[in-house]
Order: structure tokens, then sequence, then C-alpha cells
């Protein structure tokens, strides 16, 4: 396939740097670290913090990867549309396909992560709690990017400064004897504890997804990117520290609300504790927002290029957001969430993001090798083609510690991509849009 120059975005450009960092911060600091974190713990023992490190050296050359393609190609459409353009359409049908639902799957994850931190206090049926919240949010995210960069830039401000108290509180209880052995079930399972919580830095590749509405996108997309992903591994590092170092891990592992159970250890029923709790609840939020923010970019960019029918190329023309691709996303959600179970829908949505980093890693090396005149990235990866190589192969090697449920998932996806393709896209596919009833054309349609 010839690599041709992309089109410019259509949406506009209102999200600032901070407004970037904190769609993938929020999407990060959610319910990986405040529901997974016990059942990682229980797996890896103390050395759950080598877990947490190893999944950041995994997604630190990925997300350098990704920033230096976003710079080159800044739209909307995230790891689709980096590997449709230098891949080609078949590579990136099954990753935008993958990669939608992978958001889905997040998206139901983190709704059930909120209703179980909320009814440790509120009598409330759980379902009520996936409905509202899901609800809230779709709308919110109907309205704009404007407001939802703003919503997620309080969230994780508030988040992070809360998530500091916690940790310096449980510094100076910590017995560090407790962190003795630090490895008591070996290496082998503090690896296959990576393939549970790697869901949790996946937020850095959303920020792409955003790419067509970030404000100087060569200079701001990289530093969020790359950004996110190291505040995120030292503060994962360091909450996991501290609370096996208040708790046995063992003990740790069986509490429901990990975070929240074990300041209840050292804090009592204090103001302390609620605190912790509102935390939990704004990063399940925050990450709930962030995930239909993606998700339906992602359709909306498959649909531009045709991968998907035109019904989902349409922008409100008020609010400059994708509806439909946001409606039907954050419906689907809200309904993995009521039917699913936390622990496997994280690790399909994890198979599906791990599967999509190989291919935009091979994506890389591939449009650096082809020198596109048009490619001009305002980042570059160093020790090309080697760090994408590696980095990719990794990536894959984390599905092989999953279990059979999620790797079965992400055949059955990756087969729907391949079907999809040879079904519709061969036959409709115009890339780069061409023939799109994208925001000018609905812009036109709606003022006659």
């Amino acid at each position: 396939m010839k690599l041709q120059k992309p089109q410019a975005s259509k949406f506009d450009r209102n999200l600032s740097l901070p407004g970037a960092l904190t769609i993938g911060l929020g999407t990060m600091i959610g319910a990986g670290i405040f529901v997974l974190s016990g059942p990682a713990a229980g797996q890896a023992g103390p050395a759950v913090t080598l877990s947490y490190v190893i999944a950041g050296l995994i997604c630190l050359p990925v997300a350098m990867t990704v920033a230096e393609l976003a710079t080159a190609m800044p739209q909307a459409g995230g790891s689709y549309h980096l590997v449709t353009n230098t891949i080609g359409p078949f590579a990136g049908t099954i990753v935008g396909i993958a990669n939608w639902l992978g958001l889905i799957f997040a998206g139901g994850f983190y709704l059930i992560g909120f209703a179980q931190y909320l009814t440790e206090y509120v009598n409330i049926a759980p379902w009520i709690v996936i409905a509202a919240v899901g609800g809230l949010f779709t709308l919110l995210n109907v309205l704009g990017a404007h407001y939802t960069g703003k919503l997620q830039l309080a969230i994780v401000s508030l988040l992070l400064l809360i998530l500091s108290y916690y940790i310096a509180s449980s510094w100076q209880q910590m017995d560090t004897a407790l962190h003795t052995p630090y490895m008591p079930k070996g290496f082998r399972d503090v690896f296959a504890t990576v393939g549970l919580i790697i869901v949790s830095f996946t937020g850095f590749e959303k920020i792409s997804t955003t790419a067509g509405e970030i404000k100087k996108p060569a200079r701001n997309l990289p530093i969020a990117i790359i950004g996110s992903v190291v505040i995120a591994t030292v503060l994962y590092v360091l909450i996991l520290h501290v609370s096996t170092g208040v708790v046995p891990y063992d003990e740790f592992a069986t509490f429901n609300a990990p975070l929240l159970d074990t300041a209840r250890e050292f804090m009592g029923n204090t103001v302390g504790v609620m605190a912790i709790w509102a935390a939990a609840l704004l990063a399940m939020a925050s990450s709930s927002n962030a995930a239909i923010t993606t998700a339906s970019r992602i359709n909306f960019a498959m649909s531009r290029d045709r991968v998907l029918p035109g019904w989902f190329d349409y922008i409100h023309n008020k609010f400059d957001t994708p509806m439909r691709s946001v409606l039907l996303t954050g419906l689907i959600s809200v309904g993995l969430a009521l039917i699913g179970n936390i622990e496997q829908l994280a690790k399909i949505s994890s198979v599906m993001f791990m599967a999509s980093y190989a291919l935009i890693s091979w994506g890389l090396i591939r449009i650096r090798r082809k020198k596109p005149a048009w490619y001009k990235p305002g980042f570059k990866v160093p020790l090309v083609p080697v760090l994408p190589f590696v980095s990719g192969l990794t990536a894959l090697s984390v599905i092989l510690v999953m279990g059979s449920v999620p790797q079965i998932a992400g055949i059955g996806f990756a087969s729907l991509g391949v079907g999809w393709y040879y079904l519709w896209v061969r036959k409709h596919y115009r890339q780069g849009g061409e023939k799109s009833s994208g925001f000018e054309d609905n812009k036109k349609e709606k003022q006659k």
C-alpha cells in the first residue's frame, strides 16, 4: 500500500497540554489501581511493585512510538489511524475494531469498579450506579471535549493530591519486614501479574485518539503521552510499596476495596479514609469518562474512512462531537458492566491493547523504512528498528500469560476484524475519507 498523507483534523483544537495529559492519567489512575491491586498483590506478593515497573517499561517504548506517529498524523482515531496509515487498511481494520471493543470492555470494567467502591458506604443497587454513571459520562461526551477536558483536569488534580496524602500517611505506618520475602512465588508469577495489571497503563494511547483536538500537537502530544506513562508508573509503585508494607500482601489481596480497606487499617473511620473513598470514586469516574471519549473517536475515524458504515460519520453541529459514536459506545459499556466480571473484562481489554501495540511498533518500523515525503514527526524514537521490534515482541508475550478466556476473546475479535475487512472494507474503503460526510458536509446539510 502506498503511504498517503492523512487529511487534516475535522475537530476544533481546544484541548490544552494539561487537558491532554489528564485524558491519559484520568484513564490510568482508575479501577486498575483501586480494584486490581489486591488480586495483583495476591499473585506476585510484595514484588507486585516489580510487576508495575515491568508493565511501565513495556509501555514506555510503545508510548514513544505512539508519540512519534501521532505528531506526524495528529488526527482522531488513535492506533486505528496510525496503523492504517503505516501498514494499511487490513491491519487498521483489525486494530480499529479491537481497540474500540477493548475500550468498551475497559469502560465496563471501570463502571463496575465505581459501583464496587460506592456501595461500601451507600446502600444502593450496583446496577443503578452503573446505569446512572455510564449515562452521565455519555451525556458529557456528547457535549464536547472542551467540557470533558476541563472535567478531567479537575478530577485528576484532586486525585493526585489525595493519593499523595495516602502514600505519605502509609509511609509512616510501614513495617518493612512485611516486604520479606520480596518474591515469595517466584518471577514467573511476577511476570504473569503484568498480564492482569497492564490495562492500568493503556491510557497513554487514548491521548492519541483525541490528537485532532489537541493544541500544538507537535509539542504537546509527546509530553502528554510519555509523561502519563512515567507519572503513572511512579505513582503505582509507591502506592503498592506502602500498601503491602502496612498490611501483609495476602491480607491485602482479600480486600474488596484494597486501598480503602488498607486506609481503614491505620486511619480508622476518619476524614482521611473518606478522602480515599472519594478518590476511588473520582478515579473510576475519570476512567469511565476517558474510555467513552476515546472509543467514540475510533468509531468516527473508521466511519470517515468507510471501514464502518457512514451512519457513524456524523458530527453534531452545535457540540462538534461524534454524537452517534458516543451514544453507541456508552450504551454497550453499560451493558457489559451489568453482566460482566471485572477481572475478565480487564484482561480482555488488555489483550486487545497488547495486539494493537505490537502492530503500532511494526508500523513505525515500516514508515521509517518507506520515508514518505509528508512524514515529518515532531518527535523521533531512538534505536529504530531495534526498540520498536523488542517492545512489540514483549507486548505479544504478555498475551501468553493472560489465560485462555482473554486469549480466546482476542482471537475471536481478530477474526471478526478479518471477516469484516473482506466482507465490507475492501468494497467501501476510502483512505482519508474522500467520500466521507464529515464535519463540513454535515454542517452544510443542517444549514439547508
